[in-house]
Order: C-alpha cells, then sequence, then structure tokens
C-alpha cells in the first residue's frame, strides 16, 4: 500500500523535471522568436525599452498556450526514455506493478496540463492580446515611424492618412481624408502633424496639427464646398478604448463563449440567406414547370414568348445553383474556436503517444526523447498548419481539419500502447 504513491511521486518528480526543462526550451525558442521581430520592428525605431518589455510580457500567454503541450510530450518521451534505458521500467513491471500503472501518473499530469494551457488560453490569452494591441495603437500614434511610412498612404478605420517626410518632430506634411455616414469625404492638411498622446483621463490618441486647411463638402448642396485654416488643431484618430479595442477585434482577443456566441449570431445570419437562396430557386424552378406547361400548350407567337420564358428561368436556375451562398468569415471563426481546443488538449494524445515510444528507448533515454519529441512537434504543428490552409481554403469541416491531428496522435498512441501491452 505504500509502494504504489512512493512509485507515483518518483514518475511525477522525473517527469516534472523533464518537464521543467522542455518548457523553458520551447518558451525560449518562442520567445526569442518574437524578441527578434521586435528588435527588427520595434527597437530600430526608437521605441522606449519599458514599451517593448510590456509588449513582451503581453505576448507572454501565446508562447505558454503553445510551450505546454509539446513540453508536456517531450517531457513524457523523456521520463519513461531515462526509465527505459536504466531498466528501471523492467524492474517495476518486476515488482509487480502492471504498465497502466506506470503509465496513469503521467496521463493525470496530461490532463491537468491540458485544462491549465486552456485556461491560459481562453482569459489571460484574449487580456493579454487586447493590451498588447491598446499599446501597439498608443505606439504607433505617438511614434509615427512605426506603422506610417514616408510619403505613403495608410488606411486607418474610416480615414486615409497621407504622409510626408517623417523625423523627431512629426510628420511633414500630412492629410487626413474622411469619410462620414452619407459617404461623403472631407479633407484635413497640415504642414506638420505632431503624434501625442495627452495624460488626462479623457483624452485618446491622436495629432496635434499645425497649419491646418480643411476642405468639407456643403450638407445642402453637392457641388459646393467649405473651407477653413486655423493655426493648429487636435485631431482623435480614437474616441474611446472600445475604438482601440474595435481596431483589431476578432477571436484572438476573445474567450471562447464569446466566440461561440460569435459564431451562432453568424450562422443565423447564413441560414437566413440560404432560405432566402432557396426561395429563389423554388420561385424559379416553379416558374420553370409552369412556363414548360405553357409551351406544350402554345402555338405561333406564344410558343415562343414560352420558350423564350423557359430559356430564362433555366439559366436563372443555373444561376443560383452557381452562387450558393457561403460565408468565408464563418469558417474562419470556427477554424480559431476549434484550435482554442486542439492545442491545448493536445496535451492528452502526446502522453499517450510518448507512454510507448518512451518504452522503446534503449540508451541515452532522455536525449532520445527530447530529440523525438521535437521531431513529433514539428509533425504536429505541420499538420495543424496543413488542416487550417485546408479549412481556409476550402468548406470542410472546421471540427475535422483542427482535431484530426490529436485524433491521429492518439489513435498511433493506442496502437502503439496495446502492441506494448502483448509484447
Amino acid at each position: 500500500m505504500v509502494i504504489k504513491p512512493t512509485l507515483e511521486r518518483y514518475i511525477w518528480s522525473e517527469f516534472l523535471l523533464s518537464f521543467l526543462v522542455s518548457f523553458l526550451f520551447y518558451f525560449l525558442v518562442f520567445f526569442l522568436n518574437q524578441l527578434l521581430l521586435m528588435a527588427q520592428v520595434i527597437l530600430a525605431k526608437g521605441i522606449p525599452l519599458g514599451s517593448v518589455l510590456l509588449l513582451m510580457l503581453y505576448s507572454l500567454p501565446s508562447f505558454i498556450t503553445l510551450s505546454a503541450p509539446f513540453a508536456t510530450l517531450t517531457a513524457a518521451l523523456m521520463a519513461y526514455g531515462r526509465f527505459s534505458s536504466d531498466n528501471e521500467v523492467l524492474a517495476m513491471r518486476s515488482a509487480g506493478f502492471r504498465r497502466s500503472t506506470i503509465f496513469r501518473p503521467v496521463l493525470v499530469l496530461g490532463v491537468l496540463v491540458s485544462f491549465i494551457s486552456f485556461g491560459v488560453n481562453d482569459i489571460l490569452l484574449p487580456a493579454g492580446t487586447k493590451a498588447f494591441q491598446r499599446l501597439w495603437i498608443e505606439l504607433s500614434l505617438t511614434h509615427p515611424g512605426l506603422e506610417l511610412e514616408p510619403f505613403s498612404v495608410r488606411m486607418f478605420r474610416q480615414s486615409v492618412l497621407v504622409t510626408g517626410a517623417i523625423d523627431e518632430e512629426g510628420i511633414h506634411p500630412m492629410i487626413i481624408i474622411e469619410r462620414d455616414g452619407d459617404g461623403n469625404r472631407s479633407s484635413i492638411m497640415a504642414a506638420r502633424a505632431a503624434p501625442e498622446i495627452r495624460g488626462r483621463q479623457n483624452d485618446f490618441p491622436g495629432f496635434r496639427m499645425h497649419d491646418v486647411f480643411s476642405l468639407t463638402p456643403d450638407s445642402a448642396a453637392k457641388d459646393e464646398w467649405t473651407w477653413s485654416t486655423a493655426d493648429y488643431m487636435d485631431y482623435r484618430l480614437l474616441t474611446s478604448d472600445n475604438a482601440i479595442l474595435d481596431q483589431q477585434s476578432g477571436p484572438a482577443n476573445m474567450r471562447v463563449r464569446e466566440i461561440r456566441l460569435v459564431i451562432r449570431e453568424k450562422a443565423v445570419r447564413h441560414k437566413e440567406r440560404l432560405l432566402a437562396h432557396r426561395e429563389r430557386q423554388d420561385r424559379a424552378e416553379w416558374n420553370l414547370s409552369l412556363n414548360y406547361a405553357r409551351l406544350s400548350q402554345s402555338r405561333g407567337s406564344d410558343r415562343l414568348a414560352a420558350a423564350a420564358m423557359v430559356k430564362r428561368h433555366a439559366a436563372e436556375i443555373d444561376e443560383l445553383a452557381a452562387s450558393l451562398p457561403r460565408d468565408h468569415s464563418l469558417q474562419v471563426w470556427k477554424l480559431e474556436y476549434y484550435q482554442k481546443f486542439a492545442i491545448p488538449f493536445a496535451c492528452i494524445p502526446f502522453v499517450v503517444l510518448a507512454f510507448p515510444l518512451g518504452l522503446t528507448a534503449k540508451r541515452s533515454g532522455r536525449a532520445v526523447g527530447f530529440f523525438i519529441g521535437l521531431l513529433i512537434t514539428s509533425f504536429y504543428w505541420s499538420l495543424l498548419v496543413l488542416g487550417r490552409s485546408l479549412g481556409l481554403r476550402t468548406n470542410v469541416s472546421p471540427f475535422l481539419v483542427m482535431i484530426v491531428p490529436d485524433l491521429l496522435l492518439l489513435a498511433a498512441g493506442v496502437v502503439l500502447y496495446m502492441r506494448r501491452s502483448h509484447a
């Protein structure tokens, strides 16, 4: 009765040590990759180091979400590989422990890591993404060279930004073209625009524009314009925190339940479009059959008119069949939704596969397990990328393309486990 808990603690300690090493490895790989991108895009453009560190902090949940499942696979391979190469599995079996008893401790930890990883993905990742976007937009407005290129045209929400030269003092010159709710365009031109963010709570990112000339269409007369000048003006691109977050809103900065609601709304609207399309098809088919009946009973000019109507409705049916409504955005949101489950819960098939593979190690168990872990994680990531690409290009089920990599590894693990059990 005492030996079994001791064995479980021993297996847990070996797995957790390997997990820590593996997690740090994968975490540093993702972290350094992001750091190099930051250095190339941000540090080279004079962004304060404190802001860069904050951006990295907000990116940590994405690194954890990816690192945890991969580390679970590699740690299980390293742990059982070490047990096998040192003949400890043989000793455990000789002491009367079944393979399921040796496997159970790491399986429990794999399930635990899955739920922790899912929690990070569902809670911390959306919060980090929103904070990242908010800070990025603020930096883009205080350091225009981060997003705006000299002598370029850039869309920002409903505005078009036309920039001249960019230096430490601002943009020389700058033109902002806006569109109102009626589709009318107004223009604001400034000799210099200095980005700034004020410190008051109700102030939001924008520009202090100098030597301003504005041109606005007259609401009463279409062909008339109103112009004005000013020494300076404050122009706010964003008017609320929600506007900052709406700039790049999407499933990445939303929780699972929020994504589910969006998918449900999109599915309802898509179903309504399909029903309306089906009604048009039924109406066209009814008209076609009606004109076929008229054609069979008509003579002379009436027959020619009926034949023309038959041809017209047949062409309409073919056109409707070829233009079946599709909602690509619904497909994208479903892919993101199922990916939020597929990656965290990949820990379970990873552990199931790692156990029989780890037992095959004869020497250098940890090193061999680490190498095999790298190969399998690369293969798994390739399957995810391939499945996502397939889901974006076709109408294949998002559930299948996201879950199939997990199911394949789980099936392979179960087959290998059964073979090892009968060996």
